[in-house]
């Protein structure tokens, strides 16, 4: 019974309301980024691979910004005024919009290289289904994400989501890459660069678009906190 009482407790501590679930998710998605960003950092270094750094680049950029963004939720959560915090929290909006721009131009940059030179990294065998399900299962999140949380309105949640988007969209790119390839598409590479180009410009229209957002989304409760729910 003490045991029961004890993880009940320690559910509604960490995991009662959907932006400290939302958070808790990001942690796991920002270390299994991390390992990636770093595990193709090495190989690039290692097999002298521009592809692959170009690749670390980008997340490495992304890990950087989610890990702001968390970081900076958990400083707004033991803030007491709900002026301050939200000034707080829409700071960090408009700058995760910056490093949506710097992810945008990365991400150009590893596109443009696939194009021009096509030395992209193919998946082949079972990696190809698995790297495909990684894909669609980041763009099935990131889109349940937008639609659980679309009732609040807390820009350090919204700009998490933003982020997101981002990375799933970047996955389906590779997953569109790896499969036109295995069924020998001559122009496999040529299209997913593009593809992927055309994903750039967007990332960095939304993040135009969030630096200079001005309207300010207030919660029924004034006095709430980046834990609770609108």
């Amino acid at each position: 019974m003490k045991m029961k009482t004890y993880l009940k407790s320690m559910w509604f501590r960490y995991l009662g309301n959907k932006q400290d679930r939302t958070a808790i998710i990001n942690v796991a998605s920002l270390i299994i980024n991390a390992l990636i960003g770093i595990g193709k950092l090495i190989l690039g270094i290692y097999l002298l691979s521009g592809w692959f750094i170009t690749n670390a680049v980008y997340y490495l950029i992304l890990c950087v910004a989610k890990g702001q963004v968390l970081q900076q939720y958990i400083v707004a959560k033991r803030m007491e005024s709900s002026e301050e915090r939200y000034t707080l929290e829409l700071t960090v909006y408009k700058r995760g919009g910056l490093f949506l721009c710097l992810l945008g131009v990365s991400y150009s940059l590893v596109c443009l290289r696939m194009y021009l030179i096509g030395d992209a990294f193919i998946y082949e065998g079972i990696i190809v289904y698995i790297v495909a399900t990684v894909a669609f299962t980041k763009l099935a999140f990131a889109v349940y994400g937008t639609w659980a949380n679309r009732h609040l309105h807390n820009p350090i949640i919204s700009t998490l989501k933003m982020i997101n988007f981002t990375d799933a969209m970047v996955s389906i790119v590779v997953t569109q890459a790896t499969l036109l390839t295995m069924q020998a598409s001559p122009l496999a590479l040529k299209t997913s660069s593009l593809f992927g180009m055309g994903c750039s410009v967007l990332f960095c229209l939304m993040g135009v678009w969030m630096m200079f957002h001005k309207k300010k989304e207030k919660s029924a409760d004034p006095n709430r906190s980046p834990g609770t729910e609108c």
